[in-house]
């Protein structure tokens, strides 16, 4: 940068020359340091002082576009966006935070979805204390199982803490999904009404009067996955595309293996809308919960 008056140096060994007044109006940490009086001895390279950081090149580059009215550069891998909001969080540069994270909400990072990508992003978002990051990661776990064999390497990534606390979220999530699952076996005030009136019932009528009983295969299909749920939190917790098609398959098998007339017309008619009340409210079920971790003041 033209008339700079400052050099960052990487840990790897590239410099960066800035600005102090860019960086003291940016980062409350550099603006600390530059108040006091610099000692005598301090670097200099081409005439400038030097600031050693422990960041890398990348991190680095990265963060100097941020302070600049210059195309900011946000790394295409999400490991590098936590190492790059671990370091403005270190250098208090709350602006520069907003910024990353208003950039990265408009990219979609597809390891955070593949295999235990978000168990890896997990660990490192709670590893560098990077609140938001925890949550939101945390929820992108729901999807998959919480197991040894699942997370795999990425055990070592974790920090006790951090394993608790997931733990202990998931188990609450998995509380709050099994209620309003729960909620769907009403037959008499809930959405599942549409679904009375199937003949392959759970139920047989009562001394000879007809009673309001939910289709035997919309019952059997929320009642197993309680039943699953309740065996472990560490399961997957109706992940929605796999939901979808359990539900579908349920359907389809009762028509096929009974001949019922009701459940396809009804299916016609309502069972979009149920479909898409079950999943909003097991979606909202899962949301409500809130993560609440433990975060030790020092890593």
């Amino acid at each position: 940068m033209r008339d700079a008056d400052v050099i960052l140096q990487s840990s790897d060994g590239a410099n960066f020359s800035v600005h102090k007044a860019v960086l003291a109006e940016s980062s409350l940490f550099f603006s600390n340091m530059f108040s006091l009086a610099q000692p005598a001895d301090d670097e200099i390279v081409n005439g400038f002082p030097v600031i050693r950081l422990p960041e890398n090149a990348d991190v680095l580059h990265s963060l100097v576009t941020m302070l600049y009215p210059i195309p900011s550069v946000i790394p295409n891998s999400y490991d590098k966006v936590l190492n790059l909001l671990a370091a403005s969080q270190k250098y208090e540069m709350a602006a520069i935070q907003s910024s990353i994270r208003a950039e990265v909400r408009c990219k979609a990072y597809s390891t955070l979805t593949a295999g235990n990508g978000s168990f890896h992003a997990y660990a490192i978002a709670s590893s560098k204390r990077l609140s938001p990051e925890i949550e939101s990661t945390a929820r992108l776990t729901l999807d998959s199982s919480m197991t040894f064999e699942s997370i795999g390497d990425e055990v070592g990534l974790f920090d006790g803490w951090a394993l608790r606390d997931l733990a202990r979220y998931r188990k609450r999530c998995r509380d709050s999904v099994v209620l309003c699952l729960g909620a769907f076996l009403d037959p008499q005030d809930g959405p599942s009404r549409v679904w009375v009136g199937c003949l392959h019932m759970n139920e047989p009528i009562r001394c000879g009067q007809p009673i309001q009983v939910l289709a035997g295969w919309l019952h059997n299909f929320i009642s197993q996955n309680i039943r699953e749920l309740q065996k472990s939190f560490t399961r997957p917790l109706l992940e929605q595309s796999g939901f979808r098609k359990q539900y579908s398959t349920a359907l389809k098998t009762h028509i096929r293996a009974t001949n019922c007339l009701f459940c396809p017309r009804q299916h016609v008619m309502e069972g979009e809308s149920f479909w898409e009340q079950l999943q909003n409210k097991v979606t909202q079920a899962r949301d409500r919960v809130w993560f609440l971790p433990k975060i030790p003041s020092t890593p």
